[in-house]
């Protein structure tokens, strides 16, 4: 009469429909959305990230600031999403579709917008922190990428794209670190309620092409 849904097993728990907390996901991104501010210049990719437990959190990040300068740290997220999917390029923005929370009818509906399919709709882990924004009157905590990884092997973009590296050891290493500081506070000290502590660097070396050992 039933056959094992193991999403809907999953989902018996998962009290929450939204991210909420630090720690290591698998799932994939819904939404690769390009978003460019017509009076900054400003450009970079929004990201709308489901879990296999059907949990969502939503993601920016930055490309390049006002008048083309690149974020180099958002530009090393992408290209490390890029190796942990073994994708060798991504095109031009073109139509994609995906849900968004309509405010003025109060549901979410299906909308077109300029994006990146080939982001889209594969396993990739995110290793998610929380962060309160540093304008943020209420404390509110939201997630950001802190990196991602190799759903299939674990391996982070480093050791994906290193051919010498047989198994994953870095993911393991981040997420103790990251648990010593699970939230951000970017908020001014003596607004915060916790201390500081460095934050982790995002920035992945770079690599040749020629290097990249996969298809």
């Amino acid at each position: 009469m039933f056959n094992l849904d193991a999403n809907a097993a999953r989902s018996a728990d998962n009290k929450s429909a939204f991210i909420d907390e630090a720690g290591k996901y698998i799932g994939d991104f819904t939404r690769a959305e390009y978003m460019e501010k017509q009076e900054t210049g400003s450009t970079g990719i929004g990201f709308t990230y489901k879990t296999r437990d059907g949990a969502e959190g939503n993601f920016y990040v930055n490309l390049t600031y006002q008048h083309g300068t690149r974020n180099d740290g958002g530009y090393a997220i992408v290209n490390a999403i890029m190796a942990c999917l073994k994708l060798r390029a991504v095109g031009a923005p073109q139509p994609i579709k995906f849900e968004k929370w309509d405010s003025d009818l109060k549901q979410r509906v299906e909308v077109t917008a300029p994006g990146f399919p080939e982001l889209m709709g594969k396993p990739i882990g995110l290793l998610l922190q929380m962060e309160i924004e540093k304008t943020s009157t209420t404390g509110m905590e939201r997630p950001i990428i802190y990196a991602p990884f190799s759903a299939e092997s674990e391996k982070t973009a480093s050791e994906i794209l290193d051919p010498k590296c047989m198994a994953p050891v870095k993911l393991a290493k981040m997420v103790q670190q990251l648990m010593k500081k699970p939230v951000r506070d970017n908020r001014p000290k003596h607004l915060q309620s916790q201390s500081s502590n460095e934050n982790y660097d995002q920035g992945e070396p770079h690599y040749e092409f020629d290097d990249i050992p996969f298809d």
